[in-house]
């Protein structure tokens, strides 16, 4: 199966990646985070406002698989901080609704000033 690099307008990898691949049905997500084209942080300090990001740019690269939220069937959730565990669930909950994608959240060393958040994703189009 060709593999497909997925590439929405409006964001650019920040290093030699992908921010998402597409195998037939698949769709692999790298992290995303909170940041813009420029390098400057979306959201310091705001764990919401960050987690929100983080979800749209999951969104535009889903699109491009032609793909939505309700398509992901797993997450990894990486945060700076356990103690924003509560703020980013709140958010996560309401834009993946009710029948969630299976998740592991990990407290992690985040590679970049201000990152708070980032999240992977694994999505598949049913056929």
């Amino acid at each position: 199966m060709a593999k497909k690099i997925l590439k929405p307008k409006n964001w650019i990898p920040a290093g030699p990646f992908s921010l998402g691949t597409q195998v037939g049905n698949l769709a692999f997500l790298a992290g995303q985070i909170p940041v813009e084209n420029d390098g400057s942080t979306i959201g310091v300090g705001d764990v919401k406002a960050q987690t929100e990001v983080v979800i749209d740019k999951i969104e535009e690269i889903l699109a491009e698989a032609g793909m939505g939220l309700p398509d992901v069937v797993s997450t990894t959730v990486y945060l700076q901080s356990l103690s924003d565990y509560a703020a980013m669930n709140e958010v996560y909950s309401k834009r993946f609704g009710g029948d969630f994608p299976a998740r592991a959240t990990i407290r992690a060393d985040l590679a970049g000033e201000g990152l708070l958040v980032e999240i992977s994703a694994i999505a598949a189009l049913s056929n």
